[in-house]
């Protein structure tokens, strides 16, 4: 595909993906490993898309827009590392996928202040009872500003990108010390996010849960998959004996 239509394709993504964000959440659109896997499919490289998506989910752990905060747009972030980074350019990829994500964060800005307007709107339609009005405010007005929002970043990216990722390649090859930077970063900012999650957690009411990950984990490299049927597993088991105790 030419450029241009990679480009009305992957703006298409992104609009779907962050509509069923806001709504069905049929897909975890708006999860940084789903976003790259569908990207990695339109573009023909599943792998850098897991690749690039799953280091974003990973830096993503944790973070999220509590009480409306902007958070760095990972879901964006993977659709453009992945394209970029198609081909096994995972270092190229990764390197313009984080600061796309944050710079999301300004544009977020300027998409929350104009639903601002028609939220309020909505809010009146409701109070009116007229549900017409309120459909049309929130399901159309409302969500294809956040649709666009994210759709028209991707499409001038790619569109008019290429020139600026062969000059961040050539840079990456002029000065590897700055690659080796950002690598070292990628493996940093998972931990973060990790500690962040671990932070909202209530790790300190129930550490025999953590210390149960650890040692399957650590001493028994149990698969990430295995640990998590574990803790469903404990829960059930945990409310299970909570329950019976409240009934006895």
């Amino acid at each position: 595909m030419s450029p241009v239509l990679t480009a009305l394709v992957l703006a298409l993504l992104a609009y779907i993906l962050v509509f069923d964000m806001l709504a069905p959440m049929f897909v975890l659109g708006n999860r940084p490993l789903i976003a790259g896997f569908l990207t990695g499919l339109i573009v023909g490289d599943v792998k850098t898309g897991m690749l690039i998506g799953g280091t974003l989910e990973l830096m993503s752990l944790g973070v999220y827009t509590y009480g409306g905060a902007t958070v760095p747009d990972y879901m964006l972030g993977a659709i453009l590392g992945t394209y970029f980074g198609k081909g096994g350019n995972f270092d190229v990829g990764i390197a313009l996928a984080i600061p796309a994500a944050l710079l999301m964060t300004q544009v977020d800005i300027l998409n929350r202040f104009l639903n601002f307007v028609f939220v309020h709107r909505a809010d009146r339609y409701a109070e009116a009872g007229d549900v017409k009005g309120f459909e049309r405010m929130m399901v159309w007005t409302s969500h294809m500003i956040w649709g666009f929002s994210r759709a028209i970043p991707v499409f001038l990216a790619i569109a008019l990108g290429e020139p600026v990722v062969k000059s961040v390649s050539a840079f990456f090859d002029a000065f590897p010390w700055i690659n080796k930077g950002i690598t070292a970063a990628g493996g940093i900012l998972p931990a973060i996010g990790f500690a962040m999650l671990l932070k909202i957690l209530p790790v300190e009411k129930y550490p025999a849960f953590l210390l149960v990950g650890f040692v399957l984990f650590a001493y028994l490299k149990m698969p990430l998959v295995g640990i998590a049927l574990c803790g469903v597993a404990l829960a059930a088991i945990y409310q299970y004996l909570k329950y019976e105790k409240k009934e006895a």
